[in-house]
């Protein structure tokens, strides 16, 4: 529950000075209050605009619309303290059977140690126009289940009955949270465009938040006040609710565009940070403030700060023989004893979840154990290391102009050999030690030390490669094409398919029977555990072979290269995330059947700007057709300026790799 610690005097002769509950971050916000054109709603009320509504007017071909989303929370008394309350209204039009999803519906929810948050009153109707009557059918309470997602979270799932086309659904719930750092963020924005978004928060005396705006420089609607009605009161402190609306009108569908880092950094919506507790003795708990404040903050937690120092105790007495080394040896021999000695067990976050000791018996445990016990190794072992603190790709990006400590998600290893500073990371058993998890390449991370305000950067500057070496004849009995693929791959490409490989070599194999390929033995596969070399494998396979009447149709790349152009959208507004430098080159070796031409070989074609680079040849050299093409990426991320130029830079990528060779009987060939 959300309650105060009773050994504070309370003053109940005195009323609280009220204080400034929502600290404005983005004065932009609060520039210019809007008034609303939103209809009043009532949940289970249809107005005639709903059932009257065909189309969305700012964006006709969407499947559906968002009539209005409504989410209020606030803060209500329970036995012991406050109780945080959330209730949402949402209503929704279906046009197309393309969006018949949107009737189901998923409350994700919270579980601590020994509370939880809990959904109540689940209430929903779809109507339909029937006859030419609107007929609603209940949601019915038995179809409400709850779905375990892992160890801190878990869902509440329900799907509309009677979703066809034309219909509205209309849903409300109440979620009810012991945990006050859980204050409720808001997305104004959906994969289908919303007519109108509304948050109202009711802020108390007791509890100060500073919020976060994202993508709105200016709310359609804002209002604040104070509420009215009867005063509350709380241990002999009288107060009323201070009240702060927030709506966007006509918000459009967030097309989710590939190559990006994480929808969550470009949707319209406003994130919620819990900074001070106010105790009725007067008494003030800041809980965010500066930088320096929160890196103090967190070397003196138990799960952070104090976790090092027991992982630094038991390092040295178990990496002892290791002191002496270079300092270079070190780094690999502490990484190297971490990934064979413990496992990841799939969890993220920067504190260590479970006590050290715990963790060093079951020999498992998450990102924060595993790599918190790492920098303890490193500093057993003589090396300079300090925690630096992440958020995720998944998770979105975070900004050094907002202290907000629940926006991390992840702790990496910043370490110095030989006067040099990289970033490692011990959780993947497959990963080399030079890099880390792709999913940690994510802007910039925090350096935990005391009193920092120090950031680092995260990229790494390697080329990931990808080549395929195809040696090809033809067996015209049989109508097939008989060939030897012998692959090579580095960096996150190769640490992807090692690790492909290793957990299933089934559905690795898949992967190429899926694009047509039949292979006749088993997959040699070279370097699948010496991981600072190239991950290589290679083996024979058949495919049918294109005949039309006396010509030979040859796909020279088998289908193995890119078909498709990656950048699908005519227009681009987000920048293009690549991730990491990357690159792939394609060899073909095709031996010409006897009695057999070339009609015509592709032309040549080169580019080569200061973005990208892409080389084709084709040649004939006596009995054989040798085809070479590699094309990259130069950089790790690109404006959205640029999205023209990698889409036709794909166009003629995708179409040369593609194209086909034609060989023709001798006899049938015209001399001219």
């Amino acid at each position: 529950m959300i309650k105060f610690s009773w050994e504070f005097h309370m003053a109940n002769e005195r009323k609280y000075n009220r204080m400034k509950t929502v600290i404005p971050l983005l004065i932009l916000l609060l520039c210019a209050s809007v008034s609303t054109n939103a209809q009043e709603t009532e949940f289970g009320v249809l107005n005639a605009s709903d059932v009257e509504l065909k189309e969305c007017e700012f964006e006709k071909e969407a499947p559906a619309v968002v009539i209005f989303d409504k989410g209020n929370s606030w803060f209500v008394r329970d036995d012991e303290g406050f109780v945080l309350r959330f209730d949402r209204h949402v209503r929704i039009k279906i046009f197309n059977e393309a969006a018949f999803d949107k009737g189901e519906f998923e409350i994700p929810l919270f579980k601590g140690d020994s509370e939880k948050e809990r959904v109540k009153d689940i209430k929903g109707y779809t109507f339909n126009i029937e006859d030419g009557q609107i007929r609603k059918v209940a949601l019915d309470g038995k179809n409400v289940y709850a779905e375990d997602i892992n160890k801190f979270w878990y869902l509440k799932k329900f799907a509309m009955p009677n979703v066809k086309e034309g219909c509205v659904i209309d849903v409300c719930y109440s979620v009810f949270s012991p945990f006050y750092t859980h204050f409720k963020d808001w997305e104004f924005q959906t994969d289908i465009p919303t007519m109108y978004s509304e948050y109202k928060v009711n802020m108390i005396p007791f509890y100060s938040y500073r919020y976060r705006m994202q993508g709105a420089g200016r709310m359609d609607h804002f209002k604040s006040y104070e509420k009215k009605g009867l005063e509350r009161s709380f241990a002999g402190i009288i107060f009323r609710d201070m009240v702060y609306e927030f709506g966007l009108n006509n918000v459009p569908s967030f097309k989710d565009e590939s190559f990006i880092s994480s929808r969550n950094d470009y949707i319209k919506k406003i994130d919620f940070q819990l900074s001070e507790i106010n105790y009725p003795s007067g008494y003030k708990k800041q809980f965010m403030n500066t930088w320096p404040s929160l890196a103090n903050e967190m070397l003196d937690n138990t799960d952070f700060g104090k976790y090092l120092k027991k992982a630094e105790k038991w390092g040295s007495k178990t990496l002892a023989y290791i002191g002496d080394k270079p300092e270079k040896e070190r780094l690999n021999a502490v990484l190297n004893y971490m990934k064979e000695t413990y496992k990841w067990n799939g969890y993220q976050g920067k504190y260590a979840r479970l006590p050290f000791k715990e963790f060093n018996q079951q020999l498992t445990g998450n990102s924060g154990n595993i790599n918190l016990s790492t920098i303890g190794a490193l500093r057993a072992v003589g090396l300079k290391a300090s925690p630096v603190i992440i958020s995720t790709r998944d998770n979105g990006k975070v900004s050094d102009s907002f202290p907000y400590s629940n926006l991390f998600n992840y702790v990496l290893v910043l370490v110095e050999v030989d006067g040099k500073k990289s970033l490692v990371d011990a959780t993947e058993s497959m990963c080399p030690n030079y890099l880390i998890p792709s999913r940690c390449i994510n802007g910039k991370g925090f350096i935990v030390e005391e009193d920092s305000e120090d950031w680092v950067t995260i990229s790494n500057s390697a080329l990931s490669l990808e080549e395929f070496n195809l040696v090809m004849q033809f067996d015209l009995e049989e109508g097939e094409v008989k060939g030897r693929c012998m692959s090579k791959t580095t960096g996150y490409l190769a640490l992807a398919e090692r690790s492909g490989y290793h957990h299933d070599k089934e559905d690795f194999e898949k992967a190429f029977t899926r694009k047509g390929l039949n292979i006749i033995d088993d997959i040699n596969v070279v370097n699948l555990y010496e991981k600072t070399k190239p991950f290589k494998y290679n083996f024979h396979f058949t495919q049918s072979l294109d005949q039309i009447d006396n010509q030979l149709i040859v796909s020279p790349f088998v289908n193995l290269a890119e078909k498709d152009n990656p950048f699908k959208q005519e227009e681009r507004v987000l920048p293009i995330d690549m991730v990491y430098l990357q690159g792939n080159r394609y060899i073909a070796t095709i031996a010409i059947p006897e009695g057999y031409k070339v009609d015509e070989l592709p032309s040549a074609s080169k580019i080569n700007t200061d973005n990208v680079a892409f080389n084709y040849i084709a040649k004939v050299a006596g009995n054989h057709i040798q085809i070479v093409a590699d094309y990259s990426f130069k950089k790790q991320s690109y404006p959205s300026s640029s999205y023209k130029e990698l889409k036709n830079f794909m166009n003629v990528v995708t179409s040369k790799v593609n194209s086909k060779i034609i060989l023709t009987k001798e006899d049938d060939v015209v001399a001219l």
